[in-house]
């Protein structure tokens, strides 16, 4: 049964936010809880100013933006080059980067809350004016179970040999809970994490009567 005290944009279910949210950060707003503070510009005017003012509203932290909790943000994490930070001229080189959900307490207007931080999409710039944006953070070669030089969701071709220098922006959605349940934060958070060279060489071949194993001072050994 959905908790009644989450609400997400468009009546969606927190997974149809999150996967909906990836490419449009419109639909990212939050919504506000029965019984919660309106949103600013939207109070009505006092009908009978010559009553005493009502007392300010509590603070609602459901009225938050990602402004106000990217202090909790996670560090950025590390792209990684496979194999090895080497590539090949013409051959897949896969790109891999750690982005998990995080989990933080803090204070949002002075409130206790626990936030949490979902990557969402991830923009990788493969250093040659070259991106892509993909909803995976990339698997390695070992966890996919594949060869080496097998092209991926993340992973890039290159067409001259040279060093480049390729990095990730991860957008995270936010949600925070202040003890009634959580609730989507307005708008994504977007972190770069830092850049790692790649080394791409071009490799010639040769037909050969006999390995370097068999023949130590053979071509190319």
């Amino acid at each position: 049964m959905r908790d009644p005290d989450a609400f997400y944009p468009g009546s969606r279910t927190r997974e149809e936010w999150l996967a909906e949210c990836a490419f449009d950060q419109a639909c990212g707003g939050a919504t506000i809880t029965p019984g919660g503070a309106p949103l600013p510009g939207t109070e009505q005017a006092e009908q009978q100013p010559a009553e005493p003012a009502p007392a300010p509203a509590a603070p609602d932290p459901t009225t938050a933006t990602i402004e106000d909790v990217a202090e909790f943000a996670p560090d950025p994490p590390q792209v990684v080059g496979e194999p090895d930070g080497i590539g090949v001229v013409g051959m897949p080189t896969n790109f891999v980067v750690d982005a998990t959900e995080h989990t933080v307490t803090g204070d949002i207007f002075d409130i206790p809350v626990t936030v949490r931080f979902t990557p969402v999409s991830y923009v990788f710039d493969y250093g040659d004016g070259t991106r892509r944006e993909t909803t995976s953070p990339g698997t390695s070669w070992q966890d996919l179970d594949v060869p080496q030089f097998t092209a991926t969701d993340t992973s890039h071709s290159y067409g001259e040999p040279g060093e480049y220098e390729v990095g990730v922006t991860i957008r995270y959605a936010a949600e925070a809970d202040a003890g009634g349940g959580w609730f989507p934060i307005a708008g994504l958070l977007e972190l770069t994490a830092p850049t790692t060279v790649i080394r791409i060489v071009d490799v010639d071949t040769a037909l050969v009567e006999r390995t370097c194993a068999e023949d130590p001072s053979g071509p190319g050994c």
